[in-house]
């Protein structure tokens, strides 16, 4: 059984004024049944509504609330991240501030982290979408598993517990939460999908639009180089590089060879292929250099202790001390 200290609950939210207390009551009243100690990290990503006023209210009466005001709004992972930063928590619970995760899965959810799992995700077993947003929420998730190789059957809910260390090397910009399940799970990662029901907003409106959809088109890219290159950069630069490099040498010696041996004359029956092939050896030969620099800068990053490539699940040693 894994002992769980305190629970920290981070909640970013953008022009959530009337669902924030409500909200609040719902996770008070299901998490003072069971035995967590708990925050409730709520952060206001510049909001323009009075969310932070609320916030500010809802701290002097419940000593279980802390708030982070956002100067400015930054979007839903830098403000996941900012709350992340505030918590104090070994377990961190990311939820959304619409209402539209139920709290009452939060003790569920936590009941896995106990049994030894690094992350609980929620995946949807009912939502309110229409059909062409659900086909397209369908080819979304088939994409992210293909890219990613993690075979999560649902990424959009950003309802996850997650062990604070599986989070703690993550570099949490742009739109990341779309994918940190993706990001965090690795080979050997506990991790276990529970299903949930995403209920309708309390009130407000959906601040996803279907424009976003071109965007994690492109986010999908950043996710295939952080999950299969960030730690090795230079096989993604190195391995064209070299067949590149290979197909440009072997190029230039042929027509060399041939130059030498059967008097081709290049310069004149040759050109355009002998300058071909000069463009792709220099080509690879800057792709090569790019792998190089970069596997250095990764290298770099990782020699300071603070910033390990791994997360440890436990650690455990002999306390005894030899005189």
């Amino acid at each position: 059984m894994y002992y769980i200290p305190i629970v920290s609950i981070i909640i970013p939210c953008y022009n959530e004024a009337e669902n924030i207390r409500l909200l609040t009551k719902e996770i008070t009243n299901v998490m003072k049944n069971h035995p967590y100690k708990y925050e409730i990290v709520f952060v206001n990503d510049g909001s323009t509504d009075n969310s932070w006023n609320i916030i500010q209210e809802l701290i002097n009466i419940f000593p279980t609330i802390q708030g982070v005001d956002l100067a400015g709004n930054y979007g839903q992972t830098l403000a996941f991240r900012a709350g992340l930063h505030a918590s104090q928590g070994d377990v961190i619970v990311a939820m959304d501030g619409d209402m539209q995760h139920d709290p009452s899965y939060i003790p569920l959810f936590l009941s896995y982290i106990e049994q030894g799992y690094d992350m609980v995700s929620g995946a949807k077993e009912q939502r309110p979408d229409g059909l062409f947003a659900s086909f397209l929420a369908t080819i979304a998730h088939k994409t992210i598993c293909a890219i990613s190789g993690v075979k999560l059957n649902y990424f959009g809910a950003t309802f996850k517990v997650y062990r604070r260390y599986m989070l703690e090397n993550v570099n949490l910009i742009g739109d990341a939460h779309r994918f940190l399940g993706a990001l965090v799970v690795k080979k050997g990662t506990k991790f276990i999908e529970l299903p949930i029901n995403i209920r309708q907003r309390n009130a407000g409106v959906s601040k996803y639009k279907l424009s976003k959809a071109f965007l994690v088109v492109v986010d999908l890219l950043f996710l295939k180089f952080a999950v299969s290159y960030m730690n090795k950069p230079f096989r993604l630069f190195g391995i064209p590089g070299l067949i590149l490099f290979l197909i440009g040498t072997g190029m230039l010696s042929y027509y060399s060879f041939g130059a030498l041996v059967f008097k081709w004359f290049i310069g004149k029956e040759y050109q355009m292929e002998f300058i071909c092939a000069i463009f792709i050896t220099l080509f690879a030969i800057v792709l090569l250099s790019l792998g190089i620099i970069a596997q250095i800068g990764v290298f770099n990053s990782y020699s300071d202790p603070q910033h390990e490539p791994f997360a440890i699940r436990e650690h455990t040693k002999n306390v005894a001390y030899y005189g």
